[in-house]
């Protein structure tokens, strides 16, 4: 049997969290199926933990529309 120490597996995590850009993308990007950029406009107003928040917001206004409010 094989033993796995804590360490290990928190560092292959952390490099897995890395490869994969960091943090999860945020819930208009998630939508849609784009990668989240560091700067993301919509990131701040619309967090990865809420996606029927923007889904709601997305489909009054439109993506573009609300890109360009938050502008």
């Amino acid at each position: 049997q094989a033993f796995i120490s804590q360490h290990s597996v928190l560092r292959h995590i952390q490099q897995h969290k890395q490869a994969m850009g960091g943090n999860p993308p945020c819930a208009s990007c998630k939508l849609l199926r784009r990668r989240c950029a560091e700067g993301c406009i919509f990131a701040p107003f619309f967090p990865a933990d809420d996606p029927v928040k923007f889904a709601n917001v997305h489909k009054v206004f439109g993506a573009s529309n609300v890109s360009k409010m938050l502008q």
